[in-house]
């Protein structure tokens, strides 16, 4: 039983805080890797799950409603639109690699949103108190 907290409480602190856990995630990778790219690429993979998660249990939490088609659709369309560009870019692709940029492309548009709902939760919790 131990260990099943043990793995709730990290899932919880990467969820809580996507930014500290991506490079936590980075450090981690780095030291076994021995290569910064490789390390970035695949902790920014890790990250866009944790940032899903976190937009997700953030809205929750400030709005009292379940948003989980909401999310999907917004990630449904990162997909079409990265794909979209990439198609009128790029004369020929692999779905691989359209698949792979999509999602990095998510974590760039994923992680300010993560950002601003934290701000706005501490904001608003603290406008509460007052």
């Amino acid at each position: 039983m131990i260990v099943i907290d043990f793995i709730v409480s990290i899932f919880a602190f990467a969820v809580s805080l996507p930014l500290l856990s991506f490079f936590l995630l980075f450090l981690l990778l780095l030291v076994m890797t021995n290569s910064k790219k490789r390390a970035l690429l695949l902790a920014a993979d890790i990250a866009v799950v944790l940032l899903i998660f976190s937009i997700y249990f953030k809205l929750l939490i400030l709005s009292q409603t379940a948003f989980y088609s909401g999310l999907f659709f917004v990630c449904l369309f990162i997909v079409f639109t990265g794909l979209l560009i990439l198609i009128r870019s790029q004369s020929s692709i692999t779905l691989s690699i359209a698949f792979k940029k999509c999602w990095r492309f998510s974590f760039l548009l994923l992680l300010p949103i993560s950002t601003f709902l934290t701000i706005y939760g501490i904001i608003s919790g603290i406008l509460e108190y007052l």
